[in-house]
């Protein structure tokens, strides 16, 4: 468990978590038909930050997936036992959709898990596939599935310093999120901004990143912010409109397109219009 993840203290948490929490606990207890599954994860994660303990939090009920509060694996050898469940359905399913880019456990680039839901990446010199899980206790196992073949250029190309290919969110525009992604060797630093200024970061590794939000809801403004080695900011993007990935046409150092502004478009840009590439190297 990576300690960019772990549950503060009860003492940082973020003002009105604490009463938030408290709240929806005693709601619980109340009126428990609105809660059903997720009643003894509330109560139980109450407990872990009262004591300031830092963990995974197990479901003991009928499922036998469990429940983990966050995790994050960047390779195969890195899943906990949960986030490896999550990446045999995803297998499962790839197996299934003969037009998706065929993966195994060891292109798991990115595997994110918060509470029952998991969001993996895995990435293969052929393309991508990104697939959402999740699964609640008594309930049926539900999700999907994202996936591309790489173009000549765009394997080694990216529209600027980082490239979403998959995650997650609890509300349309809000609440908890993950998201996966590839990064260029220009990003030390990719933050998550909540839209009022609080923040988490991703873990980056190997041109693969990944973020899981902390429990604290993620505002429609959120933005994804990206700093160099000397701190400088160097792109600032809207969570969740995935199409601003592509407010420009990207080049290579040759003057060839790779990204069109317009990804519907048939005929190229001009290249003087458009923005320069970022080589991922992987």
């Amino acid at each position: 468990m990576n300690d960019i993840l772990d549950p503060p203290g009860e003492r940082d948490l973020p003002a009105g978590r604490q009463e938030r929490i408290r709240a929806r606990v005693l709601d619980s207890v109340q009126h428990p038909e609105r809660h059903t599954a997720r009643r003894l994860v509330l109560v139980a994660a109450v407990t872990a930050v009262a004591a300031g303990t830092v963990g995974a939090i197990r479901w003991n009920g009928d499922s036998d997936w469990g429940v983990s509060a966050m995790s994050m694996a960047m390779s195969a050898s890195e899943l906990s036992p949960n986030l490896r469940k999550a990446a045999d359905q995803c297998l499962e399913w790839n197996r299934d959709q003969a037009d998706s880019v065929q993966v195994t456990l060891d292109d798991v680039a990115v595997a994110t898990q918060r509470e029952y839901d998991s969001a993996l990446l895995f990435l293969t010199d052929d393309g991508f596939y990104s697939c959402s899980v999740r699964k609640e206790p008594s309930m049926e196992v539900t999700g999907g599935s994202r996936s591309d073949i790489w173009s000549a250029p765009q394997r080694e190309w990216l529209p600027g310093p980082i490239q979403r290919l998959g995650g997650t969110s609890s509300d349309v525009d809000g609440g908890d999120v993950t998201v996966i992604g590839r990064a260029s060797a220009r990003v030390d630093k990719l933050l998550l901004d909540y839209g009022d200024g609080h923040t988490t970061a991703a873990r980056l590794q190997d041109g693969a990143f990944g973020l899981i939000s902390d429990g604290t809801p993620v505002r429609p403004d959120a933005r994804l912010v990206s700093y160099d080695r000397d701190g400088n900011e160097i792109d600032r993007r809207p969570l969740f409109n995935r199409q601003s990935d592509y407010e420009h046409c990207y080049v290579d150092p040759a003057g060839t397109v790779v990204y069109r502004k317009d990804r519907t478009e048939t005929t190229d840009p001009d290249p003087r219009e458009c923005q320069p590439a970022d080589r991922w190297d992987r």
